[in-house]
């Protein structure tokens, strides 16, 4: 039987995973809300998870559908190398995602399945632990699907599968204090990157304002250059660490500023995102880009390939496009150097 990988995405953009695979092959379905199946393996957009080769698991009891999970011949699982979880309810207005009815029971099945493994191993059962990662993301209270593979490639920028359970990059509210939401995108934004600002990094906020993303990278000590024609946050603007530039984001001279990052979450058509991330990749010294690529529906998959065409082909650098947990109709564009 020709293998079916299942895709892990929001049911906010299924529609967005469903084109953008039928693009590759014809064999898509949906399995759950933002769950998809397809018979070919490729680093979806708008999939922050793959399971390679899935298998649907049912059982009539807890117990039964532990045993199934961990039925793998062979493959002496570490209880920190098994993934399970629920899938994402969409977004309502713009409150934050709410938890999945399944969430909890995805939570008591994986405890369970760590102490199987632990105790199987304490009793001679299991030989040393393998790299081995097992993924099960539940469908129904008694039902879900499995994978199985390595954990060879762990950078999350390049890895996929992804090392994030489910490909949700779950950052640490650093900011509860900003001004604004759109921190939880950067956060994400800076765990896929696999690198962040530090103390002594120069970092270049296009579109600041009112400083949501500004407060992340000061959190994190870096000196940020604020560029926009509005208002930030007061206590931002005080901040001796923060320059505030009120100019338009298209006329600033990023090579003058010499930054160590640049981000960006301006509300731009994609290819002028494009251009100014263009721009910015010709900075001596640049380490990171995280750029929001906003877009609308129906989505231009040409843009989305043009991003990851940047992304991932530019010279001396690595790269992904990824839809996160925080975005709405946007995709998230992370560029490293190598």
């Amino acid at each position: 039987m020709r293998p079916r990988h299942v895709y892990c995405g929001s049911p906010d953009v299924e529609d967005a995973l469903l084109s953008e695979l039928r693009r590759h092959s014809g064999d898509v379905s949906v399995l759950a809300p933002g769950l998809v199946r397809c018979g070919v393996l490729v680093d979806a957009v708008f999939a922050r998870q793959v399971l390679i080769d899935a298998q649907l698991l049912q059982a009539d009891n807890p117990a039964a559908l532990a045993a199934a999970v961990l039925d793998v011949d062979g493959l002496p699982f570490a209880g920190s190398l098994i993934d399970v979880e629920a899938p994402e309810l969409p977004r309502t207005g713009s409150r934050d995602k709410q938890r999945h009815p399944l969430t909890e029971t995805a939570a008591v099945l994986q405890d369970t399945l760590r102490k199987k493994t632990e105790g199987r191993r304490q009793q001679g059962k299991l030989g040393a632990a393998s790299s081995s990662r097992l993924r099960f993301v539940l469908t129904a209270p008694r039902q879900g699907w499995r994978a199985i593979g390595t954990d060879v490639d762990v950078d999350p920028l390049t890895a996929w599968p992804s090392p994030f359970p489910a490909g949700r990059a779950v950052a640490v509210e650093q900011s509860r204090n900003a001004p604004s939401s759109a921190h939880r995108k950067l956060e994400e934004g800076l765990a896929w990157l696999g690198d962040a600002p530090g103390a002594g990094d120069v970092v270049v906020d296009l579109g600041a304002a009112p400083g949501g993303w500004t407060r992340v990278l000061r959190d994190r000590g870096a000196t940020v250059v604020a560029v926009d024609r509005a208002a930030l946050d007061p206590m931002l603007a005080r901040d001796p660490l923060v320059t505030h530039l009120r100019k338009d984001a298209l006329d600033v001279d990023l090579g003058a500023l010499a930054p160590a990052f640049v981000v960006c979450d301006v509300i731009w058509e994609p290819k002028i995102t494009l251009v100014v991330v263009e721009r910015a990749l010709q900075v001596p010294g640049l380490r990171g880009i995280v750029a929001t690529i906003k877009l609308k529906r129906p989505v231009d998959h040409d843009v989305v390939a043009q991003s990851v065409e940047l992304a991932t082909n530019t010279p001396g650098f690595s790269g992904r496009v990824k839809h996160l947990v925080a975005n709405k109709l946007e995709v998230t564009l992370l560029i490293r150097r190598d």
